[in-house]
């Protein structure tokens, strides 16, 4: 009987907090949304939505603006305590300098699962063809910062990550695990990757993993539209600038 009882303790908070979740994700695409909105995008109820709303305000995970909902300020203080926040922290200012050297748009992501999410963007209007954005998850396989993950994570996890017929962004993505396996060892022998209009048409990046006590805990690229041609250009800067961040990173990861 008491097992019974604690089965029905935590499965209606479970059933709330996984709405709550669903709920926070919709604000990816909408930096302010409506009740209705938030509801049609959660696939919720208005009801359910204006309810679990109501407690995410309660918390501090979400605050009004006029007449909608969005994130609120606690939330990204959460994120930035993260370790993928500390990593962004002590890797904004060499990222910076990264920018106004080669002129294109900078990356910082990490590996969730077979994606990788997009940790900082550094840009400037004339790379309005790079249609990331910070939050953003993308198959890992189609991007130079997934793939120079991939090459530096746990085999196994790359086994689950490349199994079966892959999802394709563009005609140029990988769909082939094989291929696929071939073109993360030769990522791991040169400690660099590169996707040529992979994820998006026009767009070209080349990525290099930032490894600190054995695992890649990131990886910072840079995009430039294809018809800039040969990425070897951007590899020194782009090593200075991963080499800067782990020289950087200890005492702060660990």
């Amino acid at each position: 009987m008491g097992n019974g009882a604690a089965v029905r303790e935590t499965a209606v908070p479970s059933s709330v907090m996984q709405k709550a979740f669903d709920l926070l994700e919709v604000f990816r695409k909408g930096r302010v949304l409506t009740l209705s909105e938030v509801a049609r995008r959660a696939g919720l109820p208005k009801s359910t939505a204006y309810r679990v709303l109501g407690m995410l305000v309660q918390v501090g995970a979400v605050e009004h603006e006029g007449t909608g909902y969005r994130i609120a300020f606690r939330m990204m203080a959460l994120g930035a305590a993260s370790p993928e926040g500390a990593v962004r922290n002590v890797a904004l200012p060499y990222l910076l300098d990264l920018h106004r050297a080669v002129g294109h748009t900078i990356h910082l992501c990490v590996l969730r699962g077979p994606d990788v999410v997009y940790v900082e963007k550094l840009y400037t209007p004339r790379a309005r063809l790079f249609a990331t954005e910070v939050g953003m998850a993308l198959p890992a396989h189609c991007t130079s910062v997934g793939k120079a993950l991939l090459a530096h994570t746990d085999p196994g996890l790359v086994e689950a990550a490349t199994t079966g017929r892959l999802r394709a962004l563009t005609a140029h993505s990988v769909r082939d695990p094989e291929l696929l396996r071939r073109e993360l060892r030769r990522v791991r022998q040169r400690g660099v990757a590169t996707d040529v209009e992979e994820a998006a048409p026009g767009r070209s990046c080349v990525a290099m993993p930032i490894v600190f006590g054995g695992q890649a805990v990131a990886a910072v690229s840079i995009g430039f539209p294809t018809e800039h041609g040969s990425a070897d250009v951007f590899l020194p800067p782009l090593r200075r600038t991963v080499s800067s961040i782990v020289r950087a990173l200890p005492g702060v990861l660990t």
